[in-house]
């Protein structure tokens, strides 16, 4: 018995028990596996695998708000890839898959060394390659690291594909190879396969779809279906064939049938302008964005069914922006007639280009005058010629109307009340106010702009100037452009809604009220009376040189804006908002709102209702008996008391006007004027208009007149003076001009305390251009009155 089995210290033919010789074998193995093991980890630390490989940078597709494509981009590389997670893959084409490459993808390794084996005799056997044996971790690792097909290659594939296995679950891989498996060309994963090849998406992919995607990869040039149909049919027939028992017979003997496609599906050119844009704007490698494709459409066809009619007059191109008003969705966006149109530039977008906005900035301008207390619907304007050191405005139609009620400047987009109430404004208080509704091409100094800024004097952008009337139509509450849906969770489009209110919801109520008043082109004067059409309150522009045409409005829903012109930047003789740019936007209107739609409502409004002297618009003092009934901000509206409408004695013997002690000494009585302001009665007299003047005061009264205005018009407190280096000093002149009351026969001129010279009222004097810094002026009259200010001067 020792003999047989051994026994320990029995000399040099002592043998093992077989239990034991069992347990060592068992051990060496356990042992043989740990060194394998602490081999691969300390090869997998050493040389980790590339996962950033597993994620090439995508093609990336941008989708309208219902989910359809609008238009492709190519991957950096040059790819068309358009990843999908594992759900989004139809459930056949993942069972097709499995069967046909790695049935056993949820048990092995990530190598199958039975497979391995298998594959080499098929090969054997047949006398050549027919079988590959890899799993489609193998596959994965092959694609992420190209090698040359050597056996040392194998090596390393199979060493990646344990790492791979090792670090990912089964459903990474195979999502992993869904989106980088090669399907020929330049289309790469089964999410670019499924559009080019069948115009779908992946999660629609059938039976026979899925077996010609499954078997494409293995040689993409060779099955092509397109060049190579035979070659396409007999390999998805292979795959089918391997698909016995996991679907019925009679449906792969159907699918075998199927036609194979013929052409690549064409990639959609939707929208190009807005999707181009909306890809600088978005991340991700799919875009969901708030296009309306309806609105889209109609907007299309509504510039389309235009651009003929505008090009017999001169202006080649329009472009239009439809916002949502209430979350700033941009559910249209038209940057050209035709983006393909090489001829007429058409592949710039007019909806970004920056171009001067003519008078769409002036209702603004009035509603921030209405929050300041400076204006109110009904106050008093001066239209008058008016010369702003050298920049004397002129109204479109070349006249002037020497008084208008805001209401009317605003309305009829008089420009001379403009430029006038945006020096009462201020300049950088107006423009502070543009760039934080978004106007942030308006990058320059305000003295770039000075006073022609209200008439065009600077360069926006249709999008940005849509959304500042959308704006205005929310009552004053500033917020961005959004291109992806509202409900977006991009951080880009993630930003909150400004706090500080832009205007007061009061102000933009009464700027709306005027603008709704405007007269339409689509309608009658008496367009309000037609209960068919929707409301709107609209402003329309047009640019400097004549180059750009604007008309900008907001109804019930939407905002909408249009801008005509020429994008190479040409003129057009007799552009105009009102007739090139208006029609288009009433008709997107009529396309687009119910034609039940009403104005926005701007909630609870603080405004009141006070009586005014209807001459001056200001508080009626005791002589006023003509009077009105105007709407008001209280708490904030500034008003004076009547200074028009005055009250003298008057001499009863020669007319002439008593004042001061000569009152006791003869017989008068008291008659009641309305006397203008100097620079209105001024302008009347110019004109050969009427103008009440006071009677002139009797000898023997020395006192001074009762009221009487003097007020510097020139130089202005609220725009910098610039000396132009090489320009001669003759042409850097300074007029100086102040408003004087009839009575006034000379006026002195002092600078920084000095003496200038002394002139009439009415005859121009002009200023050589004093040195850089800040610099006071004075004006005194004959009769002791004055007025000073302090203006800058800038090199």
């Amino acid at each position: 018995m020792r003999r047989l089995f051994g026994e320990r210290g029995t000399g040099p033919s002592t043998r093992l028990p077989v239990p034991r010789l069992l347990l060592f074998g068992a051990a060496g193995g356990v042992a043989a596996f740990m060194v394998a093991w602490l081999c691969f980890l300390g090869l997998n630390a050493a040389f980790p695998f590339p996962e950033s490989a597993l994620h090439p940078a995508p093609a990336r597709l941008v989708l309208d708000r219902e989910g359809e494509p609008l238009r492709a981009f190519l991957a950096p590389d040059g790819q068309w890839r358009f990843p999908v997670e594992l759900e989004e893959v139809s459930t056949v084409m993942r069972k097709t898959l499995l069967r046909s490459e790695d049935r056993w993808l949820r048990w092995h390794p990530g190598v199958n060394p039975f497979a391995i084996l298998r594959a080499a005799w098929d090969n054997l056997l047949s006398g050549r390659v027919v079988s590959g044996g890899s799993t489609l971790a193998m596959q994965v690792s092959r694609l992420a690291e190209p090698r040359p097909r050597t056996l040392r290659s194998k090596l390393v594939e199979a060493f990646r594909a344990v790492q791979l296995r090792w670090n990912h679950s089964p459903d990474e891989i195979l999502e992993f190879w869904l989106n980088m498996a090669p399907f020929g060309g330049n289309i790469v994963g089964v999410g670019a396969a499924s559009r080019f090849y069948f115009n779908k998406t992946p999660d629609r992919l059938s039976l026979g779809e899925a077996a010609l995607l499954t078997a494409l990869p293995r040689s993409p040039n060779g099955y092509d279906p397109i060049r190579n149909p035979a070659a396409a049919h007999m390999v998805r027939s292979r795959v089918l064939d391997r698909l016995h028992g996991l679907f019925p017979d009679k449906r792969l003997a159907q699918v075998a049938q199927e036609p194979l496609p013929t052409a690549l599906t064409p990639q959609p050119m939707r929208a190009p302008h807005f999707a181009l844009e909306a890809l600088s704007r978005l991340s991700g490698p799919r875009l969901r964005t708030s296009l309306d494709p309806r609105a889209q459409r109609l907007a299309e066809e509504t510039v389309r069914a235009r651009i003929n009619e505008l090009r017999i007059q001169g202006i080649d191109s329009a472009a239009v922006v439809v916002l949502d008003t209430a979350t700033r969705e941009i559910r249209a966006l038209v940057g050209s007639p035709s983006f393909f149109d090489d001829e007429r530039s058409g592949q710039i977008d007019g909806a970004l280009i920056r171009r001067s906005p003519g008078s769409t900035l002036k209702p603004f301008l009035y509603a921030q005058a209405m929050d300041l207390g400076l204006v109110f619907p009904d106050a008093l304007l001066l239209d008058i010629p008016t010369d702003y050191a050298g920049y004397a405005p002129e109204n479109y139609d070349g006249t002037f109307r020497g008084s208008v009620t805001a209401e009317y400047a605003l309305a009829h987009s008089l420009n001379v009340p403009a430029v006038r109430l945006l020096g009462s404004v201020g300049l950088e208080r107006f423009l502070d106010l543009l760039r934080r509704g978004g106007l942030n091409s308006l990058d320059k100094p305000a003295g770039h702009y000075g006073l022609p800024l209200i008439l065009g004097g600077g360069e926006v952008t249709l999008l940005d100037l849509v959304n500042l009337y959308a704006t205005l139509a929310q009552g004053g509450r500033p917020a961005p452009v959004r291109f992806a849906p509202a409900i977006s969770t991009d951080p880009a489009q993630a930003r909150p809604t400004r706090d500080k209110p832009l205007l007061s919801p009061e102000a933009c109520f009464l700027t709306t009220r005027i603008l709704s008043q405007v007269e339409r082109p689509d309608m009658p004067r008496a367009w309000a009376l037609t209960a068919t059409a929707p409301e709107a309150a609209w402003k329309t522009g047009t640019s400097f040189g004549h180059r750009d045409a604007w008309a900008i409005g907001f109804s019930g829903r939407f905002t909408i804006g249009v801008w005509v012109g020429n994008l190479d930047g040409r003129a057009a003789k007799g552009i105009s908002g009102a007739r090139h740019a208006g029609p288009l936007l009433f008709d997107l209107f009529h396309l687009l709102e119910d034609n039940a739609s009403t104005l926005p409502e701007f909630g609870p409004l603080d405004l009141d209702q006070v009586e005014l002297c209807a001459q001056s618009r200001k508080l009626p003092g005791p002589y006023c008996t003509d009077r009105i009934t105007a709407t008001i901000i209280p708490g904030r509206t500034k008003l004076e008391q009547d200074d028009w409408t005055v009250r003298i004695f008057v001499d009863d013997a020669t007319g002439e006007r008593l004042a001061g002690d000569c009152l006791a000494a003869r017989p008068h009585h008291a008659e009641t004027f309305v006397r203008l302001p100097p620079g209105l009665a001024a302008w009347r007299e110019s004109v050969g208009l009427p103008v009440t003047s006071l009677p002139r005061l009797h000898p023997d009264c020395q006192a001074l007149p009762d009221g009487g205005l003097l007020r510097i018009v020139s130089p202005d407190p609220a725009t910098p003076y610039r000396i132009r280096p090489g320009t001669p000093p003759e042409y850097q002149q300074i007029p100086l001009v102040a408003d004087a009351s009839p009575e006034t026969r000379e006026l002195f001129w002092f600078l920084d305390g000095k003496l200038l010279s002394a002139a009439r009222p009415g005859v121009p004097f002009f200023l050589p251009a004093p040195p850089p810094g800040e610099h006071k002026i004075a004006v005194q009259d004959d009769q002791g009155r004055s007025d000073a200010l302090v203006f800058s001067v800038e090199r």
